[in-house]
């Protein structure tokens, strides 16, 4: 019975190695040992133990010493000619890279909420294709809750969020906070909660509530809070909405009261003829805030134009505050 031959062993500190053949063409050019290892920033021992590790590699004399000078044996000389084109162009890949990426369309989309995009991000969007005319941007309206699903499936390279209280931990994500808009109750004026000297939970849980779309993050931190004190499923929803106008629209004709935030405007409409105007409460001893992030998921590469973006909307984040 013919048995096979035993493979080979690996021999990984003697394999070849890009820069034992880079230092064999060298060699070839400068025609010493000191000057290639001048050229290579090398020590010439190290140009000596790699052609050395090449010779033992191919089992062939590559070289020859006399004196100060090197020549190249027949079996040297063939190498060189094979290699010497694989190591210019390597030498070039970096600069044909650059060149190639230069040609390369770049592109960013972000997604986060209306509210967000009409309001505080306005004036980064405009700096940013201004500063940026090269880069496709594309923006993504999402609630919180869908703008952070559209991130863990990757399509959007940031996410500008709000994170609700009870919200699940977000360890995938790099996060930077922006901003904290504080909770406001917004009534009729004539609304009784008006001059309600001390506003309570239970004081508000009575009423209709017209709110934010459920994957929001001021809906998800109302509910929370209502429900930490035993009230979410006294909660009376009549209208979700995700346009904040249509929301304010439907309290000044008396179909609820709203609990929210803004990142748009705290300034309310003008009421309509024949509409009462719209009074504004701040609640923010009741609901806290609902905070802003930027978020990118972790173990990314951070591209310069997607950073440029993200420290355009940081820089831009006082004019978010609380």
């Amino acid at each position: 019975m013919k048995t096979s031959a035993a493979p080979v062993p690996r021999r990984y500190f003697k394999e070849v190695r890009f820069r034992q053949i880079r230092a064999l063409v060298e060699l070839a050019r400068h025609g010493s040992f000191a000057s290639t290892a001048a050229a290579l920033g090398l020590a010439v021992p190290s140009v000596w133990q790699q052609v050395r590790a090449l010779e033992d590699e191919y089992g062939v004399q590559l070289v020859a010493v006399k004196g100060t000078q090197v020549a190249l044996s027949l079996e040297g000389r063939t190498l060189v000619d094979l290699a010497a084109p694989l190591v210019e162009s390597f030498d070039s890949l970096r600069e044909m890279f650059r060149e190639r990426h230069r040609s390369t369309p770049r592109t960013l989309t972000v997604v986060a909420p209306a509210p967000m995009l009409s309001g505080a991000l306005r004036r980064p969007v405009i700096a940013y294709r201004r500063q940026h005319p090269e880069v496709k941007l594309t923006l993504l309206d999402r609630p919180s809750f869908a703008a952070r699903q559209v991130l863990e499936s990757e399509g959007a390279d940031v996410a500008i969020i709000g994170i609700a209280k009870g919200d699940d931990p977000l360890p995938q994500f790099q996060s930077w906070p922006l901003a904290k808009y504080p909770f406001h109750l917004i009534t009729p004026s004539d609304h009784p909660l008006v001059t309600a000297r001390r506003l309570k939970l239970a004081d508000l849980v009575r009423h209709p509530l017209v709110l934010s779309g459920e994957a929001s993050s001021s809906y998800r931190q109302i509910h929370h809070v209502f429900a930490e004190a035993g009230l979410a499923d006294r909660m009376k929803v009549t209208m979700t909405a995700t346009n904040r106008a249509l929301l304010l629209s439907y309290v000044s004709i008396g179909f609820g009261i709203s609990i929210g935030t803004s990142a748009a405007s705290v300034k309310l409409p003008r009421p309509a003829p024949g509409e009462p105007e719209l009074s504004l409460r701040d609640v923010t001893s009741l609901f806290g805030h609902e905070e802003v992030f930027l978020l990118q998921r972790k173990g990314r590469y951070e591209l310069p134009h997607v950073k440029a973006f993200r420290e355009l909307v940081m820089k831009a984040a006082g004019s978010l505050a609380d």
